[in-house]
């Protein structure tokens, strides 16, 4: 499989281009910086140097996927180009066949029923990941008023950390915990999970969310 993965030296990116090459895909990392992402991936990565929102249709055409692992800072203020970048993405593949995957946050989960973004308070929009987390929210929204382009979107739990693979849970809409009550998925066992969707897809036109394996 072909695979595109925006923001591929990324915390999130770079772990998903290593999963996806240690399966033996034809993997390229999409970046705004060469020189650091061949610090991050090795000299020899399969590269593709452009901004987000420079890339063509021409440009995603030969992937069979394109995962969008871009971040935006907490406290940066620019929580809104998680919805950008999504639309653009969008705009690109309306009418393909590729597949693309967008890590939309946790804000959409459900907890006891009700949407988490739901509970937000006056206190909680001051911190600092509230500016990526609504409009992760807001992405989601947008993906499902999307019929014509075949996304996946997928949540991660509670707590994203760095960390190896080492198993995994997944889900639908709700917010995993395990039996200690913790929510947390680390950067290995999300690009296990993001490879494993793309190699056989379950959740086409829907979101699966997914926590670490106690």
């Amino acid at each position: 499989m072909k695979i595109g993965i925006i923001g591929g030296a990324g915390r999130a990116g770079t772990y998903i281009y290593n999963e996806a090459v240690e399966r033996g895909h034809d993997v390229t990392a999409i970046v705004r910086n060469k020189e650091r992402a061949q610090h991050r991936l090795g000299t020899d990565a399969k590269l593709l140097v452009k901004d987000t929102y420079a890339l063509t249709r021409e440009d995603l055409a030969p992937f069979d996927a394109v995962v969008d692992a871009l971040s935006v800072p907490w406290g940066s203020g620019q929580g809104f180009e998680h919805l950008d970048m999504a639309a653009h993405i969008v705009h690109l593949l309306r009418g393909t066949k590729t597949l693309a995957l967008f890590i939309v946050g946790s804000s959409s989960l459900k907890v006891n029923g009700q949407l988490m973004y739901e509970t937000f308070d006056e206190e909680t929009a001051q911190q600092p990941w509230f500016d990526g987390a609504q409009y992760q929210y807001f992405e989601y929204v947008f993906l499902q008023m999307t019929p014509d382009v075949n996304w996946i979107a997928v949540s991660p739990s509670m707590a994203f950390p760095t960390g190896p693979k080492t198993g995994y849970v997944r889900g639908k809409d709700d917010l995993l915990v395990d039996e200690s009550g913790n929510s947390e998925i680390s950067t290995g066992n999300m690009a296990a999970a993001i490879i494993d969707e793309l190699e056989g897809p379950k959740s086409l036109h829907a979101r699966f969310t997914v926590r670490d394996q106690a």
